[in-house]
């Protein structure tokens, strides 16, 4: 999964501090932009990176792609819960805010773009116990240990990429291997008790 993000602007002295926020380089300064999220065929783990000032529905974020695509939300509590994408439309119209993962299968190679701004200030994601599918709430490829995410001994996370899943385990300070989400990118997370993935982010 490759991504590519442009922020548009108004000052040119922040262009490089948004640029370590993605794995391309990014141009800009001001926090309103867009994402692209380049997803092969077969399934995938997205994420949405930015909010979407229409709203965060399916026909907001993905308003147009092949029929037949279909988008797969996890609840802990009740498990996967799907959509399809039909001549224009989603259904039903799930809602994917930043901070959440979801599975994605199309038929063919895409690109989502993602349309919005950088959630700044204190952020939050409530992680349960067992499994849960989230993703960084910010356009920010960097290891989950320096996004403040909360792990504990034991706990794993796991990337599905190229129709494969890789784990990392946290041990003694650290994901082993190294876990560094995509920029619109989710995953898996298997913690052990609940916990709240708090963080505060700026781009100033």
């Amino acid at each position: 999964m490759r991504t590519k993000t442009l922020f548009l602007t108004a000052a040119l002295g922040a262009a490089s501090m948004i640029c370590a926020l993605a794995q391309e380089p990014v141009y800009s300064v001001n926090v309103v932009g867009y994402v692209n999220v380049d997803v092969p065929a077969g399934f995938s783990i997205v994420a949405n990176p930015l909010d979407n000032k229409d709203g965060n529905m399916l026909s907001n974020l993905i308003p147009d792609t092949e029929n037949g695509a279909m988008v797969y939300k996890y609840d802990p509590a009740s498990g996967f819960v799907s959509s399809t994408y039909f001549m224009g439309s989603w259904s039903p119209d799930l809602e994917l805010q930043p901070g959440e993962g979801a599975f994605v299968n199309v038929s063919s190679p895409t690109t989502i773009t993602f349309v919005g701004e950088v959630m700044q200030g204190d952020l939050s994601v409530e992680l349960p116990a067992g499994f849960s599918l989230v993703a960084s709430q910010v356009p920010q490829s960097i290891k989950l240990e320096d996004m403040n995410f909360p792990a504990e001994n034991g706990d794993m996370v796991y990337f599905f990429r190229d129709g494969n899943y890789s784990s990392s385990t946290f041990f003694m300070g650290g994901f082993s291997p190294e876990a560094t989400p995509s920029v619109g990118e989710g995953f898996f997370v298997n913690k052990g008790s609940a916990a709240t993935w708090s963080r505060s982010f700026s781009v100033e």
